[in-house]
């Protein structure tokens, strides 16, 4: 079940740090910039995938995302 989420998480990760997102950004590539694109990559699979036989699985989807998220600015100690 992880592995299968991980992969997910991993992708939208991959797409937030995509460095050509950032050319329009006058300022430097944050942790909040990062952060936001990352929610709206989020908001758009979950979006893409909602229906009524999803809802189950979307919602752990949307809980590990959420618990790699926490996880990951408690390792760099925001």
């Amino acid at each position: 079940m992880s592995t299968e989420y991980l992969n997910i998480y991993n992708n939208l990760i991959n797409l937030t740090t995509n460095k050509k997102l950032y050319i329009g950004l006058k300022k430097q590539d944050v942790f909040s910039d990062r952060l936001l694109i990352f929610l709206v990559h989020f908001a758009f699979f979950l979006n893409n995938y909602k229906s009524e036989e999803n809802t189950k699985i979307l919602q752990e989807i949307y809980d590990f995302n959420f618990r790699q998220i926490e996880l990951s600015i408690r390792e760099i100690g925001y």
